[in-house]
């Protein structure tokens, strides 16, 4: 019962509530703006992070990135693609094979994390939270 009374629709509606009571319709649109503007420029700033990192001639500075990509995608692609067609092959003949089992739940929050954190660093450059 608190569940549903804390809810997210709950609390959607208590924020609706009050920025009605505190912000008219042209700060609302202008704080929008503001935002758009601020994830125009929190991109802008990932492009450039990544083109210095693409063009470092330390392997390790210009790699990592491409390198965990690459190691990631084929363990996707093997989990995925590769060992179940390549199952269903071996079925047909009546072939039995025992796969070696990839955990995916660990192999994962590395590629969400991949894909995500440069969104985080670039927030953090752009406010010059770091060096």
């Amino acid at each position: 019962m608190l569940g549903k009374l804390f809810g997210g629709d709950t609390i959607k509606a208590v924020g609706n509530v009050i920025d009605d009571m505190h912000f008219s319709g042209e700060e609302k649109e202008k704080l929008k703006l503001q935002m758009k503007e601020i994830d125009a420029k929190l991109q802008e700033k990932q492009l450039d992070i990544n083109k210095a990192e693409a063009s470092h001639r330390s392997v390790f500075v210009s790699g990592w990135r491409p390198f965990l990509g690459w190691v990631s995608g084929l363990s996707i692609g093997y989990v995925y693609l590769f060992q179940p067609i390549l199952d269903m092959i071996l079925q047909m003949f009546q072939v039995q094979v025992d796969w070696v089992q990839l955990d995916l739940g660990q192999l994962m929050p590395l590629v969400l994390g991949m894909l995500g954190l440069g969104g985080l660093r670039t927030f953090e450059k752009a406010r010059n939270i770091t060096k």
